[in-house]
């Protein structure tokens, strides 16, 4: 009879996302012993930069890091990675309906100048927490404006407005990402977690199927039977695939956490990467934002430059549910139908030469894009990530709130966080 393969080490992580191998070089550097499983084949988690596609990379999960002070520049810095800057606030174009125009032309016209309190409305919340839905309709925005709040409230969120809380998307920093300037990797996201990853011990094809806690062990078994044991561990488990209990824990979780899980929402996302003959598309478009159709926006993956000619389309929410239900093929029709809509002139199916569908939500180790806050669960991204389960720790995008919720940033601080309070448990056992 042949034991399993038992591995040993003063800390395990679970991941090999941001969260992950942020904390992992973080104990690693302080001469802390650690072991890091991995389900698929690759560093980065929702960071997964595609390179046989076009001349230059495209980003199939993550694209920009969000603003100038943003805490991962140190590392993009060390690294050596060129960066772009993607100025959305002017560079920007909205179909709403039947008209596709340069966003301040947009907002000139007067059946969206109900929403300018908007954001205001939002910083002055009073009674209850509400739906984004219920908040629409006690603003009373109809037509033109209905469609703008829709898009303010729900288009960086993987759910619809009935599903989506409005003190929930406040206290998640959601609005932040309207302000500031955003910056595309133009070497490659990727590139980022693989240079904090460097030297560090990562086992990859390690599927976590059951993690053992106490107050001063963790032992973790693969699918496969591996398994590591350590003195503490720390977990980067994706949201939804918590919520789809695919990983058992022993003893069972407390309460809070559990209560944790079920009060955030994953919701799906989806992208469609096309590459076309020529470009078709305003030179100086950042992004289309669509009130309606299969797809919340599109983005060329080259700003104002003569990089390849490649669009990327961007679903959330219900309508990424939608393009995952169609499937592969259908998901691209459905695609370039909404393009001929909106550039009638262009004609994007004759200049199209690739294509290919992300799905996040059908990938075993993500089972979903990105997660918010349904009505009445703010704090519970406080309670997935409090330290009340011995010596296992909790890190992931999904656990930090600030500056922006499920960003790599907020993976990259949940990192930092967490490997400072496995170092506590080291010293003071």
């Amino acid at each position: 009879m042949t034991l399993p393969d038992i591995q040993s080490a003063d800390v395990v992580v679970i991941g090999a996302g941001m969260a992950g191998v942020s904390a992992a070089r973080a104990l690693t550097q302080g001469g802390t012993r650690v072991v890091v499983v991995e389900a698929s084949d690759r560093v980065g988690g929702r960071v997964h930069t595609i390179r046989d596609f076009a001349e230059a990379p495209v980003e199939a999960g993550a694209e920009f890091i969000h603003g100038v002070n943003a805490a991962t520049w140190s590392d993009v810095r060390a690294a050596g990675l060129a960066a772009q800057a993607v100025p959305y606030l002017r560079s920007s174009w909205f179909n709403l309906g039947a008209s596709t125009h340069w966003l301040p032309m947009q907002l000139a016209h007067p059946g969206v100048w109900r929403t300018a309190d908007i954001l205001w409305s939002l910083g002055h919340l009073r009674g209850d927490d509400q739906s984004a839905a219920a908040f629409i309709a006690r603003k009373g925005y109809r037509g033109r404006a209905r469609q703008l709040a829709q898009l303010a409230l729900t288009g960086h969120l993987p759910g619809s407005v009935e599903e989506v809380g409005v003190r929930g998307l406040v206290a998640d920093g959601v609005l932040r990402l309207e302000e500031g300037l955003n910056h595309r990797v133009l070497d490659g996201y990727d590139r980022l977690p693989a240079h904090i990853a460097l030297g560090l011990d990562i086992r990859f094809g390690f599927e976590v199927v059951n993690i053992a806690w106490t107050p001063d062990a963790v032992e973790i078994t693969a699918r496969d039977g591996r398994r590591v044991q350590a003195r503490a561990g720390i977990t980067t488990l994706p949201h939804g695939v918590l919520h789809a209990g695919v990983v058992t824990f022993e003893p069972a979780l407390p309460q809070g956490k559990v209560s944790a899980v079920s009060r955030i929402a994953t919701g799906p996302v989806a992208k469609v990467l096309l590459r076309f003959e020529d470009r078709f598309w305003p030179r100086r478009m950042a992004q289309l934002i669509c009130g309606d159709g299969p797809v919340t926006l599109y983005w060329p993956t080259s700003y104002g430059t003569e990089g390849p000619p490649v669009l990327i389309a961007y679903a959330t929410g219900p309508r990424a549910r939608e393009l995952s239900r169609a499937g592969d093929a259908l998901a691209i029709e459905l695609t370039l139908d909404d393009l001929g809509r909106l550039f009638p002139r262009a004609v994007p199916r004759r200049l199209l030469r690739d294509a290919r569908f992300v799905d996040w939500l059908a990938d075993p180790t993500a089972l979903g894009g990105y997660t918010f806050l349904p009505s009445g669960a703010v704090g519970a991204r406080e309670q997935l990530a409090a330290p009340d389960t011995g010596a296992l720790l909790w890190a992931g995008s999904a656990t930090v709130s600030r500056p922006v919720a499920d960003t790599v940033e907020a993976a990259y601080l949940s990192g930092l966080r967490a490997a400072s309070q496995v170092s506590a448990i080291l010293r003071h056992p």
